[in-house]
């Protein structure tokens, strides 16, 4: 792996979209006379369905990980949080009753009202 001048990692990786680019691309530039064998297209499959999978699985544990930093063992839970109020307009303020994470999206509960995290101005 190459470093950059600023410290970061350089990624080598082919991620999801560009693995399906070079797929397709490679399907539409075969040599008609001597097309991708049944074996060898199964096997693009199912790479890259270990792919799409592996990106699922990475994508949940970073929820879950979010999660586990969020709550820090339940620290945050009694505690008071001042929130934008998507539905009054305004800031919000109340304790955090609890925390969970509903189809991706991580929320804790204050005045009996899921709020996404992202909407969260201050914890005191």
């Amino acid at each position: 792996m190459a470093v950059s001048s600023v410290g970061s990692v350089a990624s080598s990786t082919v991620n999801q979209d560009e693995f399906l680019r070079l797929f397709v691309a490679q399907l539409k530039n075969q040599n008609p006379m001597d097309p991708l064998k049944g074996h060898e297209f199964i096997a693009q499959l199912a790479q890259f369905s270990s792919l799409e999978q592996l990106t699922n699985l990475n994508n949940t544990f970073a929820e879950e990980f979010k999660f586990q930093q969020l709550l820090g063992g339940g620290d945050l839970i009694g505690r008071n949080a001042t929130y934008v109020d998507t539905v009054l307009g305004g800031i919000g303020e109340g304790l955090i009753q609890g925390a969970k994470i509903t189809d991706g999206v991580t929320t804790v509960t204050i005045n009996n009202n899921d709020i996404p995290i992202t909407d969260l101005t201050g914890i005191f």
